[in-house]
């Protein structure tokens, strides 16, 4: 009797464990995300989706046997539409306001929040010597409407807030606002990409540098709704990344994007 209650037990714990697996939906796990945020994830010249998160994404789902269907748009559309429904997950930080709506993997990529400035801003000593956000007080900073992380982070702060990365870096550059806070990994990029454009702009922009310390340390994972059917391969995904960290497939992903750090600031 005893016998048949163990076998009976040790069926169930395995049909458990493996729940995950066979009871995931046919369909495959939709990914919406940010259409410019070089190098962590965006369209290359062909328009197809390119990046570190979209190449350590690509490879886990790959390992898990699970289809993986991407789809980027601009990123203020990209946080609705996922909220909303139409998609599986997305990869960003994992705010308080987020945790409503969703469960998060460990962290994909993490990154560091800088302070970029022109150069020639009068301010420009003091705003290098700031290490912690609370000073970040003494200055006007430009930022996105859609920063989640700021709009908790940087409460009572003097903040002009715009559209577009684009407009809030043409207010550094400008003089209009005295910092922009942007990641290590895709300030730099993002500055040259500017330049590049020809605007009115670029002679200024390439005044812009990037500050030493960092403000805030951001965790990138990958969001999945709550009412996702999906959300029960957090486990899994988390065991492929590691997994991936192990056999070295992550250190090469992130070799491919090694970033140059041209705007680090001088010493003041």
């Amino acid at each position: 009797m005893h016998k048949i209650f163990h076998f009976h037990l040790t069926i169930a714990i395995i049909l458990f464990i493996s729940l995950p697996l066979w009871a995931q939906p046919k369909r495959a796990f939709i990914w919406f995300d940010d259409e410019d945020y070089q190098p962590l994830i965006y369209r290359d010249d062909k328009g197809r989706s390119e990046g570190i998160f979209y190449d350590v994404l690509t490879e886990a789902f790959k390992r898990m046997q699970i289809p993986l269907q991407n789809r980027l748009y601009p990123w203020s559309r990209t946080q609705e539409m996922v909220q909303n429904g139409d998609a599986d997950g997305m990869v960003t930080i994992f705010t308080k306001t987020r945790q409503k709506f969703f469960k998060a993997t460990d962290p994909i990529v993490t990154v560091e929040e800088r302070v970029f400035l022109n150069k020639n801003n009068p301010k420009a000593k003091q705003i290098l010597h700031t290490k912690s956000v609370k000073n970040l007080k003494y200055f006007t900073i430009a930022e996105t409407t859609s920063s989640g992380w700021s709009k908790e982070n940087l409460k009572k702060m003097h903040i002009i807030w715009v559209p577009t990365a684009e407009s809030a870096l043409n207010m550094i550059a400008s003089g209009r606002a005295d910092i922009y806070l942007m990641s290590n990994y895709s300030g730099p990029i993002f500055i040259k990409k500017q330049i590049q454009k020809g605007t009115p702009l670029s002679k200024s922009l390439k005044e812009v540098i990037m500050g030493n310390y960092a403000f805030a340390t951001m965790k990138y994972r990958l969001l999945i709704r709550k009412n996702s059917p999906y959300v029960n391969i957090i486990n899994q995904f988390n065991e492929t990344l590691r997994q991936m960290q192990k056999d070295g497939t992550y250190k090469k992903i992130m070799e491919r994007y090694k970033i140059e750090m041209t705007y680090d600031s001088e010493k003041y």
